[in-house]
């Protein structure tokens, strides 16, 4: 054994020469705030690292929220791929060990009385009886197996990230689904209010019509209108329907019906926005950390298929017992036997199969940092866009709001004024209609604006 000691100091002597490159981030220009329009201090922001249990704090949408965590089969399906992605990686870890395997074998052997073995004098039957270790151990003189450690390590945090990702974009799901549920809620409540006004209003024209102060046309026109506002009933029952659908689906169980006891006029989500780039940015948003570490994982595959170039240089080793009869099998050190070898193998003619590989790993890398790259302005773009949301949905909420408070005021001194008989259907019918029109618009924008503070969550990478 010792004459093959020096294989070891020759050994290290290589490692020192590790193939392909440590990983670096590539540079990034960042902006200094995501969204220059909004009238906030340029202090860094400090909503990427709440919670959803602190920026969804209502405790009906919470339950849900935890239901969904809970119960939601694609997370617990990226549960599954982290499981998946961890043996691997520690069969990953493994790499830099030798393999050992043990035979055991025993053999009887009875030849031809003509063969030329017998007739030379040589004993007709025979055994053999072997029991030995097998050793293959492959140096990792240029670090090629490290690479493809640094590679598994990078795909199982990458399984990770996409659980992360999984629970952003379901938490925002269920908030989203729960407040469009609010918002048709309102809707049907408005439509409700108009039904009865409509129907009211159908009413007196046919009195007024019986008296002749009014036509059969105006009749006739108010009931089109009291049926308009029948339709539109079901219309919203059956979007209610399908979204309480969606909803379950979010959380794993078949439709029914989503208890609900808040209106989308008082829920409330966190309002402690600014337009500060937070330092920790790129590593709260998931996608981004998913892109840099199919960055990294490119990179080391690079430095993998670099290595495959190269020599390499393996130790395989042999021992046991050997035997002729069973009665001497065990007898040592009679019966002992070893065998060392040690092999170094170069690569020379494979018909460019390794540099193919090299220069596919290579250009993997430069497209695994392109999209690195893009997805952090992709992610930056997102907060804007959120923010723009937030920012302009505000405007739009206080004109709309003075507008639906116009229309309601009309719609009341037209009605008032028609029992006077001081205004005509045609104008109660134009007030109807657009103080409804008003009223479900202005429910629609409250969504909006709910859903924008969501996807600000999401941007932002919430946790």
């Amino acid at each position: 054994m010792k004459r093959y000691l020096y294989i070891l100091p020759l050994a290290l002597a290589f490692a020192s020469c590790k193939v392909g490159k440590d990983y670096e981030r590539p540079a990034l220009e960042n902006p200094s705030q995501f969204y220059s329009g909004m009238q906030v201090d340029s202090t860094v922001n400090t909503l990427a690292e709440v919670s959803w249990q602190d920026f969804f704090a209502h405790g009906e949408l919470a339950s849900y929220i935890q239901i969904a965590l809970e119960q939601n089969t694609d997370l617990q399906l990226a549960i599954k791929n982290i499981d998946q992605a961890n043996v691997l990686y520690k069969q990953s870890k493994m790499g830099l060990l030798p393999s050992l395997t043990l035979e055991v074998t025993g053999s009887h052997t009875d030849l031809s009385k003509n063969s030329q073995t017998v007739l030379s004098g040589a004993p007709r039957s025979s055994e053999d009886y072997n029991a030995r270790l097998d050793l293959s151990w492959e140096l990792d003189i240029w670090g090629k197996i490290r690479r493809e450690k640094e590679a598994s390590l990078a795909a199982y945090l990458q399984t990770q990230e996409v659980k992360r990702a999984v629970e952003n974009r379901l938490v925002a799901e269920v908030a989203t689904a729960y407040v469009n549920l609010l918002m048709l809620d309102e809707q049907l409540r408005i439509a409700d209010e108009g039904l009865i006004l409509r129907e009211k209003t159908f009413a007196l024209t046919q009195k007024m019509y019986e008296i002749g102060n009014e036509s059969i046309v105006a009749v006739q026109q108010a009931e089109a209108q009291w049926l308009e506002a029948q339709e539109l009933l079901p219309q919203i029952e059956q979007e209610i329907a399908l979204q309480e659908s969606a909803m379950g689906i979010l959380l794993n169980h078949f439709p029914q019906k989503i208890q609900r006891t808040s209106t989308i006029s008082a829920l409330q989500f966190s309002t402690a926005l600014q337009a500060g780039v937070p330092a920790t940015f790129l590593s709260q948003r998931p996608d981004i950390q998913i892109a840099e570490l199919e960055l990294r994982k490119a990179n080391a595959k690079v430095g993998a298929a670099q290595g495959e170039l190269y020599p390499s240089l393996t130790i395989s080793a042999q021992g046991g017992l050997n035997a002729m009869e069973t009665s001497q099998w065990f007898q040592t050190p009679a019966s002992l036997f070893g065998t060392v070898v040690g092999g170094l193998v170069q690569p020379i003619f494979q018909k460019k199969r390794l540099k193919a590989a090299y220069d596919v790993a290579v250009i993997e890398r430069e497209k695994a940092a392109i999209s690195f790259k893009n997805a952090v302005i992709v992610g930056y773009a997102d907060v804007h866009d959120a923010l723009v949301k937030i920012d302009k949905t505000q405007e739009r909420e206080r004109v709309v709001q003075q507008r639906v408070e116009l229309l309601n005021t009309s719609l009341e001194s037209t009605q008032l004024m028609f029992e006077w008989d001081k205004a005509s259907y045609l104008e109660v019918v134009n007030a109807q209609a657009l103080a409804l029109q008003g009223n479900l618009n202005y429910a629609t924008l409250k969504r909006d604006y709910l859903v924008s503070k969501i996807d600000l969550y999401r941007a932002l990478g919430g946790h």
